[in-house]
């Protein structure tokens, strides 16, 4: 059941209804709300739901023993147990066939010959999502950072809550259990706003990525030699539009129907293309998972403060790679990213040492900088949106190689797409906040018959449901 199908309207409508005759009984409308949450999840696969149920129970009882054992000793087995419950499970669904495989042909490297069988699992979708929003909460207990949530169903809500349940934002649990167990602690912005973010969402999904992912990224992938070098390069930079209008627009999406039930989820995006720097760049983009690996591996490790901070940083983008995806092509995308942060991190460390200021933030100088970031960070999704590193290297040869190819026709729709899709990327927030302001404050009418007529024309362009980019992840 994706966002943008009918049967996710008629499911919203008919939960918006049955929880506004609930409004003024709270657990009830908890309740209501876990139930929509597991049909929306089982609706993809209701085999699924006991991995969901296996990461809720494994997180609520370490927790309860977290913050109720007296013992140090207890309460770290009690956070090592349900690490390794849950990290097992992740593995063996998303990693188990790629190490597999990995094994097979290090050992071919040897000279052993081994058929060793693959398990062919079905990745249920979301895994990654949940299982570290879920471990956020027994790690956050551990830590002393939050207390432990007494409501069974309360936690399982936080876990499953449909809105972020699939592709995020990951969110902590000192930030969404209060929300959840008491309903002063909801949000209360107007419900227009979320209605707002909805459309805007809707509208990056459907008129942007989509069309973006069906004129020029798809068709160069899926064939590079058939294209000439400059339409290849032209898909690379649309993908990494494509990637962020899709994942804001699913992050918009979430926001707002979370805005539509009551509640306040965290943001996720920060205009990534205005870093100056890579890490800067890992600073605004999908922060919510970037910071989950900052606060829970990164810190973890040591950080900046014990060990070396440099081997610190390559292993935790390493797994940021990994977590991505099962392939050497996100691991390979990791270690670049990890490697040009260390080198950053140096130049860094070595201006202070002159004494000399941190790089001015304008000027033409800055402007540099981001360009340049955005040719390392386009050029590397190469690898992230390549199935393998044999699709990678054929690419890479492909716009090496069709230089002399005639130049691909292409027609003016998605260029227009893109050039739009730049331009939005670069407004200010402040502008995007005051025109959601501006809709929210329209009539009630006004508004209904506007986002009627804006599904209208957003399914007239709909060419079947494409799922969200991140879903695989």
């Amino acid at each position: 059941m994706i966002f943008q199908s009918f049967h996710f309207v008629v499911f919203f409508l008919l939960l918006l209804w049955a929880g506004y005759l609930l409004r003024h009984r709270h657990q009830w409308r908890n309740l209501l709300l876990l139930f929509a949450s597991y049909y929306f999840y089982m609706s993809w696969d209701w085999r699924f739901a006991a991995l969901l149920m296996l990461a809720t129970l494994s997180n609520f009882y370490a927790g309860r023993f977290i913050c109720r054992a007296s013992q140090l000793r207890v309460r770290r087995f009690a956070l090592f147990a349900t690490v390794i419950v849950n990290l097992a499970v992740l593995a063996t669904f998303k990693y188990l066939d790629f190490f597999i495989v990995s094994l097979a042909q290090f050992m071919s490297v040897l000279g052993i010959q081994a058929d060793l069988p693959l398990m062919d699992l079905l990745l249920p979708i979301g895994i990654s999502f949940f299982t570290f929003q879920s471990l956020s909460y027994s790690i956050d207990c551990y830590r002393g950072k939050i207390t432990e949530c007494k409501s069974f169903n309360n936690f399982a809500l936080f876990v499953s809550f449909f809105p972020t349940l699939l592709s995020g934002p990951i969110t902590r649990a000192s930030m969404l259990l209060p929300q959840i167990s008491d309903s002063r602690k909801q949000y209360q912005e107007p419900a227009e706003q979320g209605l707002v973010l909805v459309c805007r969402g809707l509208i990056k999904k459907i008129i942007f990525a989509d069309q973006l992912a069906l004129h020029l990224v798809n068709p160069a992938f899926d064939n590079p030699s058939a294209y000439s070098s400059g339409f290849l390069l032209l898909a690379v930079y649309a993908y990494s539009l494509q990637i962020y209008m899709d994942l804001s627009a699913y992050t918009d999406i979430a926001r707002g129907l979370a805005q539509l039930l009551g509640f306040r989820l965290p943001e996720n995006f920060n205009q990534p293309y205005k870093a100056d720097s890579v890490s800067n760049f890992w600073q605004r983009w999908h922060m919510s998972m970037s910071g989950f690996f900052r606060d829970y591996l990164y810190f973890s490790l040591g950080g900046s403060q014990y060990g070396y901070v440099y081997l610190n940083l390559m292993i935790t983008f390493v797994l940021i790679g990994l977590w991505h995806g099962a392939g050497w092509n996100f691991i390979l995308y990791g270690f670049l990213h990890g490697s040009v942060v260390c080198i950053e991190r140096y130049f860094r460390n070595r201006r202070k040492l002159l004494g000399l200021p941190p790089l001015a933030e304008h000027g033409f100088g800055y402007l540099c900088r981001i360009f340049l970031v955005f040719q390392f960070v386009a050029l590397s999704r190469i690898l992230f949106r390549a199935e393998d590193l044999s699709a990678a290297w054929l690419y890479l040869t492909a716009v090496s190689q069709n230089l002399n190819m005639p130049s691909t026709t292409i027609s003016l729709w998605p260029l227009v797409i893109l050039a739009v899709a730049v331009q939005l990327h670069y407004v200010k927030p402040a502008l995007s906040i005051k025109a959601i302001n501006w809709c929210a404050k329209k009539p009630l009418w006004l508004q209904s018959g506007a986002f009627a007529a804006l599904l209208g024309i957003l399914y007239s362009l709909v060419t079947g449901t494409p799922a969200f980019v991140y879903f695989q992840f």
